[in-house]
């Protein structure tokens, strides 16, 4: 550990004294390694290795930077052989991430090794750029280019570190030890030397922006995320607001948070290995170098952003020939879920109970659909030909049979499993459980919708929710809050009309009923991305077809939406449409 000052001096010419960084190093023989390592070496071995073989060249990498990062070697020349490793380190950082965002949760086996391999490479990269500033932090004077050397340094290992905790992220697992003190810790050095607004030259940024690369940036991008509550994020939203967020990073401000009160505030404590928060009335903010996160810039920015997204959108909506709708749909969705995240977090507003009780659990809308109806045969086109066969010629009800019959056989042979999870508490508006997900089967998603019961309390009364937030463990077992939707739905086909979504067949959907009592109101869970505001529905129940006209937005997902509607006259006009064949 470097955990030191800077001696004062008598020259009262120079600069104050500077709090050296807390960073954590590992130990080095005094003497000279062997084999001392040249940079022609490096590059003839970083020829020989076998870069077709990723997780083969990991390994390889991976013993080679534990060797250097264990070896004395003067600051000058470990920054060059670290800038010599950075092509290949991105090389296999890329590559190993975008397997490990492919992957379910909770990781595979396979998942778990390559997320290994990834956090590997980048602390060690990173310890490789921390020991070059911790050697140059405690030699003075500096000659300018030992300066340039310090910044970046500063700038690499931060990179690295940042880089860290969104892997960590996007896979819902726990942040790395120390990664939020060494961050906090080198941006209050850098900053305290004048060094975070002065542009570095990356030869190698991991996206390619058209902002200056400073130590600032990187610092500010990840605190920004960290404000995003990225353990409520949807599957890889982290990445996509990490990238986005390299925008707006100039724009927050830190202010020392001595003698303010910081209830109410985004705040960090550069002394803490913890992230930045929301602090809130429910929590003791005591820190030993407080800042208060200033973000108001930055949402201003987001605010322009989503008004320009939702003008677009308004005037796009019936345009049905519109590729880039979905796209934008999407998009709009996403910001309003960052603006959200940054409103801070309310008070809770029921309590919540201790329970240990076990619950089954079925995700996504299609096994909902089918455990609350009971497992009955999901067959609208045919149940819409019974209902309607009188208005239906004899001649063309063969056919209209037989296209109805080949549309419901894609809604056939899904096996749809429910998996035991377990409760630590629960409150009126959702519950928090875990898994020790042995069952290969278990895979889920935020965002996910979600229908539980009792399995103990016959006859079965599925509840319906939402996943609000992950957490993985590195030995498998997955932490998951449960918002509720509604205590019953009911189990329907939505096919459009007129509107988004026009053209398309039926998909599962379930129906909310009114309930004053819980304050739940009427409305439709949907497939995300099919139907929008002002979509008008035909809603099959089986026995009775009526219709709709989606008029709110009120949650949206990756995997479904919930919209508001309100009864209206099926469209005249689109009646000879029904069976087309």
């Amino acid at each position: 550990m470097a955990d030191s000052s800077s001696d004062p001096t008598s020259d009262t010419n120079m600069l104050p004294p500077v709090s050296l960084p807390i960073l954590n190093l590992p130990m080095q023989a005094n003497r000279r390694p062997r084999p001392y390592l040249r940079i022609r070496h490096l590059k003839r071995w970083l020829n020989d290795l076998p870069t077709a073989d990723c997780q083969r060249t990991a390994v390889q990498f991976i013993r080679q930077l534990e060797t250097l990062n264990d070896s004395n070697y003067p600051a000058q020349e470990r920054a060059s052989l670290m800038d010599n490793l950075r092509p290949l380190a991105q090389q296999l950082i890329n590559t190993l991430s975008q397997h490990i965002r492919k992957s379910e949760i909770p990781l595979s086996q396979r998942g778990l090794e390559r997320n290994r391999y990834l956090q590997e490479i980048l602390a060690g990269m990173a310890t490789g750029y921390k020991l070059v500033v911790n050697a140059l932090a405690m030699s003075q004077p500096h000659r300018e280019h030992d300066d340039m050397l310090l910044r970046e340094g500063i700038y690499f290992a931060s990179q690295y570190l940042a880089r860290q905790l969104l892997e960590s992220y996007l896979v819902y697992l726990p942040e790395p030890k120390n990664t939020w003190l060494e961050l906090h810790q080198l941006y209050q050095y850098a900053s305290d030397t004048a060094m975070v607004s002065l542009p570095i030259d990356d030869p190698f940024p991991d996206i390619s922006i058209p902002v200056a690369s400073t130590i600032d940036l990187v610092y500010k991008r990840i605190v920004l995320l960290a404000l995003a509550a990225p353990y409520h994020l949807m599957k890889n939203e982290a990445r996509e607001f990490y990238y986005l967020l390299s925008a707006w990073a100039s724009h927050c401000e830190l202010l020392p948070s001595h003698n303010l009160p910081c209830e109410g505030e985004f705040s960090l404590d550069a002394n803490a290995d913890s992230p930045p928060r929301f602090v809130s009335s429910e929590i003791e903010w005591v820190t030993d170098k407080g800042f208060i996160i200033d973000i108001r810039e930055v949402q201003q920015r987001l605010d322009v952003q989503l008004q320009r997204i939702l003008r677009a959108n308004l005037m796009e909506l019936e345009d049905r020939d519109n590729h880039n709708l979905m796209q934008q749909r999407r998009q709009r969705d996403m910001l309003l879920r960052l603006a959200d995240a940054w409103q801070g977090h309310l008070a809770r507003s029921c309590e919540r109970y201790a329970s240990k009780a076990s619950i089954e659990l079925a995700t996504g809308l299609n096994a909902s659909h089918h455990y609350i109806s009971l497992g009955r045969e999901f067959s609208p086109e045919q149940d819409e030909l019974r209902i309607r066969s009188g208005d239906i010629e004899p001649a063309v009800f063969a056919a209209a049979y037989r296209s109805a019959l080949q549309k419901d056989r894609r809604h056939h042979h899904h096996d749809y499993e429910t998996n035991p999870w377990w409760q630590r508490n629960v409150s009126r508006e959702g519950a928090a459980l875990y898994c020790s997900v042995e069952c290969p089967k278990l895979h889920t998603a935020v965002g996910e919708v979600v229908a539980y019961c009792d399995p103990d309390q016959p006859p079965l009364r599925w509840k319906l929710g939402v996943v609000r937030w992950l957490r993985a463990t590195t030995e498998n077992q997955l932490d998951m809050g449960i918002m509720n939707i509604a205590d019953s739905a009911v189990p329907v086909a939505s096919k459009a009309l007129a509107g988004c979504g026009e053209g398309t067949d039926y998909f599962r959907a379930l129906l909310i009923p009114k309930q004053v009592s819980l304050q739940q109101r009427r409305c439709l869970i949907v497939p995300a991305n099919v139907y929008d505001i002002n979509s008008v529905l035909a809603i099959n129940m089986k026995q009775r077809i009526f219709h709709v006209k989606l008029k709110k937005l009120l949650l949206s997902t990756q995997t479904f939406s919930q919209f508001e509607f309100e009864r209206v006259e099926a469209p005249p006009e689109k009646a000879p449409d029904i069976f087309l064949l």
